[in-house]
């Protein structure tokens, strides 16, 4: 199979011939390990574009991720101590209630036509040469974008008040989130990725029926946008998230990838079998960072165990590569996904 064949099968629980592997480098880690890393990734290509990475640098980085004091365009000013780890916000422009309807959002790319034209080549290009495409768009962290433009405690009294003038801002919020999924949809990828972090260590951060009175209904909407493009949903989330994978699930998420350090694999697993493609996260709380190569190795092997789906495949092999994961551990990971990873049907 080629790439893209491999990872649509995986998505569509149709017996690929392996486990398709994705790359999954934060930026420091590139700007820390540099051409070490990539000899890693030559070795064990994934199954995604971009085919290569670039090592970024630090004065190109955006405002979240570059050390010091910066400014984004949306107004939130952020704090990081090391370049190409994400900071922490210390201001954001909506203060009081009364600042969510004067509020204006970033201006999308100035010239749509020549930025349209330019991703849609790009995209040709990557399917051309028989990669999975998958792009981002801004804002694909639709929770996270309010907290970050109110602040975590003010939007969450906001939430539990149930301030109209929250909700109004809401919708204005998805509004911006479609017209810029549609540039994106435009370019015909094969996925779209979204990223909220909804969970603590162990319980979602809010009560789940206010999480579906109030933020399933927006994801649903840009989700059925995804897929009236024939694109698939991807669907990254930090913490415990189990209350609501169901409703992920039926308003869309074709590919989930949750935060496996914080969770049950088996009863994870037990619940999504054969329903839905799992991109795997090995914990990256232990394992990856401090664990051994061998304890590495037997991790991806439980986890090509339990989310291979004997009967189909549903498994993205993938794994985070932090500052903190020794190269050791990136080579094992990599090592394992294809030695466990390989279905004989």
């Amino acid at each position: 199979m080629r790439s893209r064949e491999r990872v649509i099968a995986a998505i569509n629980l149709s017996k690929p011939d392996r486990v398709p592997l994705r790359h999954s480098p934060l930026p420091g880690a590139l700007i820390k390990y540099g051409e070490k890393l990539m000899e890693i990734f030559r070795r064990y290509p994934h199954d995604f574009s971009p085919s290569e990475f670039d090592v970024p640098k630090p004065e190109e980085l955006p405002a979240d991720y570059r050390a010091g004091v910066h400014r984004d365009s949306w107004g939130t000013l952020w704090s990081s101590t090391v370049d190409g780890i994400h900071g922490q916000v210390v201001d954001y422009p909506i203060k009081t209630i009364e600042d969510y309807a004067t509020y204006e959002f970033p201006q999308l790319q100035q010239d749509l036509e020549n930025y349209g034209i330019k991703l849609k080549k790009n995209v040709d290009e990557f399917k051309s040469k028989g990669f999975f495409v998958m792009l981002g768009f801004d804002p694909g962290n639709f929770f996270e974008r309010l907290q970050w433009l109110r602040g975590f405690r003010n939007l969450m009294m906001d939430l539990v008040r149930g301030r109209r003038e929250l909700e109004a801002f809401a919708d204005r919020l998805l509004e911006y989130c479609i017209s810029s999924l549609q540039i994106v949809l435009e370019a015909k990828p094969d996925a779209v990725s979204f990223a909220d972090d909804w969970g603590t260590q162990d319980r979602l951060m809010i009560n789940p029926s206010l999480w579906r009175s109030f933020f399933k209904p927006r994801y649903r909407v840009m989700f059925k946008l995804v897929h009236d493009y024939n694109a698939y949903v991807y669907f990254h989330s930090d913490g415990y998230i189990m209350d609501i994978i169901p409703d992920l699930m039926e308003i869309g998420v074709d590919v989930l990838n949750p935060q496996f350090s914080c969770h049950n694999l088996k009863l994870l697993a037990d619940s999504v079998r054969d329903r839905i493609c799992i991109s795997s996260d090995i914990d990256r709380q232990y394992v990856l960072p401090r664990g051994s190569p061998r304890e590495v190795e037997d991790y991806v092997k439980m986890v090509v165990e339990l989310f291979g789906y004997g009967n189909s495949g549903g498994l993205i092999g993938r794994g985070e590569v932090n500052i903190d994961v020794p190269l050791e551990n990136v080579e094992a990971m990599y090592r394992a996904f294809i030695k466990y990873g390989r279905y004989n049907w």
